[in-house]
C-alpha cells in the first residue's frame, strides 16, 4: 500500500524573482515513526535517531514523492515562494516548529521568507486543503482515476487574479450588506500598525488572504486585549436575535430514517463558575444523550471569537465538544457562518405546529447559503462561490475559483450534521486514500 504524490510548479515564476520551495514530514510527534521529506522519500537518521531539521528542496527538484509509511494525522507538505532558499525548519519533541501564523502584530518569532501554504494527507487517510488558517498559495490536488476527485483553486486562475477577485467580491457584496468591508483588510500585504512587521512580499503580490479569527487574534493580542477593528462586534446584532428568549430550536443528528432528536427553548438563565455570576440568555436542549445548555456569548470582542475561532473550552462552549453536545455547538456555528442561523429558529408558538427537525430542515439547505444581504463567513462565501470576476458564481453562471466549490473556509465548514443531499463541501476527499497516485500543483503566479 503506498501513495505517489507528483509535485508540479505551474507558477511559472523566474528564478530571478522567486522559486517555488517544498520541505515535508510525516508523524509528527512521534520518537519512533517521526520522517521527513528528502529527495523523493520521508526518511529519518536511523531507526533510533529521529530527524533534528526539516529542509526544503526546489519544488521543480521534486517531481514524485512515495509515500509507504503509515500515518498518525500530523503529516504535511510545507510550500513557500520565496528567492533565496528558506532555512530548515527546527525540530523539537519530533515536530517542526512551523512558521508563526500571520498577520503578524510584532516581529514573527518564526518569520516566513515569502507566501506559504500547506496540504494535509496520510496513508489511509483524507487528503485536504485547508484554508481555516488563510490562503496562501492557490494549490490544486488530483486524485488520478476516471473519478478521481480534484479539489482547490481552478487551473486557468492565477493567484493575482484571486486577489483582485477577492477586492470586487467583497465590494460588490457590501452592496447589499454593507458590513462586508471590513473583510476588505484581510488582503494582507502591508502592516498592521504604523512602522509594524511588513510582511514578506514576492512581486509585489498580497502576502496572504487571513481568516477572520486570526485577523482579530493579532489584533487583539488572542482576544486578551480589546481592537476597535469593526470585526469584533460583526456577530452581535445576529447573535442577540439567535439567542433571544422564546426562540425554538428543533435540530436532527440522525438520519431522516433513525433521526437523533434534539429540542428546547432559548431563557434567561443565571450562569457561574467563571469567577462571577451573571444574566444570560442559553438554549437548553434535550435529546438521547441528555440535556446540554448553550450560552449566549458576551457581546462585542466575545462574540467575534465564538462563532469565528470555534473553539471548545468552559468560557465560550461549556457543554464540551464530546458527542452529541459536540456535533450541536457545531451545527449552530455552521448555521451562523453560512448566513442561515435564523432561518431554522421558530418562536414557541409557531412551534408548535412545526414539523420536528425544523432546524435542521433550513440548516441543511444549501441552496440558502450565503445568501445576499444575510450576515455571514464572507471570507468563507469568497473561498466557496467567488468566480475570476468577484460576483458570485452562483448567480453569474460562471465558475467558481475553487473547484466544485468545495472549500474550507472555517474550522468547522464540513458537511452539516444529520439530513443533508447537497454537494461536498471541504476541499477533502470523502473517502480515505490508500493507494495511487495524486497530483499536487502550485498554480499559476501571474
Amino acid at each position: 500500500m503506498s501513495i505517489k504524490f507528483k509535485l508540479v510548479d505551474e507558477s511559472g515564476l523566474p528564478g530571478t524573482t522567486a522559486q517555488v520551495w517544498v520541505a515535508g514530514w510525516i508523524n509528527g510527534g512521534s520518537q519512533e515513526h517521526f520522517k521527513v521529506l528528502k529527495g523523493n522519500k520521508f526518511t529519518r537518521p536511523s531507526k533510533t535517531e529521529p530527524p533534528t531539521s526539516v529542509p526544503f528542496q526546489k519544488l521543480s527538484d521534486v517531481s514524485n514523492v512515495v509515500l509507504e509509511d503509515k500515518t498518525n494525522g500530523d503529516d504535511r507538505l510545507l510550500f513557500v515562494v520565496s528567492k533565496d532558499k528558506p532555512q530548515d525548519l527546527t525540530v523539537t519533541s519530533n515536530n517542526p516548529i512551523q512558521y508563526t501564523q500571520y498577520p503578524y502584530a510584532n516581529m514573527p518569532g518564526i518569520e516566513a521568507p515569502g507566501p506559504f501554504d500547506v496540504f494535509e494527507f496520510g496513508l489511509d487517510a483524507q487528503l485536504n486543503l485547508s484554508a481555516v488558517s488563510g490562503f496562501g498559495l492557490n494549490l490544486r490536488f488530483d486524485v488520478e482515476g476516471p473519478d478521481g476527485p480534484q479539489y482547490g483553486m481552478r487551473k486557468d486562475v492565477s493567484r493575482a487574479q484571486i486577489a483582485e477577485a477577492f477586492m470586487k467580491f467583497m465590494k460588490n457584496q457590501a452592496k447589499t450588506s454593507p458590513a462586508a468591508a471590513h473583510f476588505l483588510p484581510l488582503l494582507y500585504s502591508t502592516p498592521l500598525t504604523k512602522g509594524g512587521f511588513q510582511p514578506p512580499l514576492v512581486d509585489n503580490q498580497f502576502f496572504a488572504i487571513c481568516d477572520p479569527n486570526d485577523w482579530l487574534a493579532s489584533k487583539s493580542g488572542n482576544y486578551q486585549k480589546t481592537t476597535d477593528d469593526p470585526l469584533a462586534t460583526y456577530w452581535d446584532e445576529t447573535l442577540d436575535r439567535f439567542f433571544s428568549p422564546g426562540n425554538v430550536l428543533s435540530i436532527n443528528l440522525g438520519s431522516k430514517a433513525a433521526p437523533r432528536l434534539y429540542e428546547g427553548s432559548c431563557t434567561t438563565q443565571t450562569r457561574s463558575g467563571l469567577g462571577s455570576s451573571r444574566h444570560t440568555q442559553a438554549y437548553t436542549l434535550t435529546g438521547p444523550a441528555g440535556t446540554f445548555h448553550f450560552y449566549k456569548p458576551e457581546t462585542g470582542l466575545k462574540s467575534s471569537q465564538y462563532v469565528f475561532q470555534q473553539s471548545f473550552g468552559v468560557g465560550l462552549t461549556p457543554a464540551g465538544a464530546a458527542g452529541d453536545a459536540g456535533l450541536l455547538q457545531d451545527c449552530i456555528w455552521e448555521a451562523l457562518c453560512r448566513g442561515v442561523a435564523l432561518d431554522g429558529v421558530l418562536t414557541t408558538e409557531t412551534a408548535k405546529s412545526a414539523q420536528t427537525a425544523f432546524s435542521t430542515s433550513k440548516w441543511n439547505d444549501w441552496s440558502k447559503w450565503y445568501e445576499a444581504g444575510n450576515t455571514c463567513h464572507y471570507y468563507s462565501k469568497f473561498l466557496h462561490y467567488s468566480d475570476s470576476d468577484g460576483n458570485d458564481s452562483r448567480l453569474s453562471g460562471k465558475p467558481s475559483l475553487m473547484l466544485n466549490q468545495a472549500a474550507y473556509g472555517f474550522s468547522m465548514d464540513e458537511n452539516p450534521v444529520g439530513p443533508y443531499d447537497g454537494p461536498e463541501v471541504p476541499s477533502k476527499t470523502n473517502e480515505n486514500i490508500k493507494s495511487g497516485a495524486v497530483t499536487i500543483t502550485v498554480g499559476k503566479w501571474t
